[in-house]
């Protein structure tokens, strides 16, 4: 490579995995949000994903450190996780959004437990 298409290069690199890091922060807000808005999540998650394949295509195309290939890699465990949680808050829609209601309604750490264990009764039900 010549030095005019290195910096290009890395360059591809660094937005890559700005993407990544943009895209999981965008999964990650998406999922503190209220059920019908946590639909935003997974699509998050799979830019993330799409994002971390690439970074990896560019990654094996040049000479970079183990930090690039780290970095990719965290990206896309960090969306197949919440990815995954995500999808399955949204497959469990009536018992989270009844969980969500009534944590909005609880007002002390009781109520806060109660919520929890008929969240965890309406899931095995």
């Amino acid at each position: 490579m010549t030095e005019r298409e290195q910096p290009s290069q890395r360059g591809k690199v660094a937005d890559a995995i700005l993407w990544i890091v943009a895209a999981m922060i965008a999964t990650y807000a998406a999922m503190a949000l209220p059920l019908p808005y946590k639909v935003a999540a997974p699509v998050f998650a799979i830019a993330a994903i799409v994002a971390a394949i690439r970074l990896f295509r560019l990654a094996s195309k040049g000479d970079h450190t183990m930090l690039v290939w780290l970095a990719g890699t965290a990206g896309l465990v960090g969306a197949l996780f919440f990815g995954g949680v995500a999808t399955s808050q949204i497959i469990m829609w009536g018992p989270t959004v009844a969980y969500e209601e009534c944590l909005s309604e609880a007002l002390t750490d009781r109520a806060l437990v109660a919520c929890e264990d008929q969240y965890s009764q309406n899931l095995w039900d």
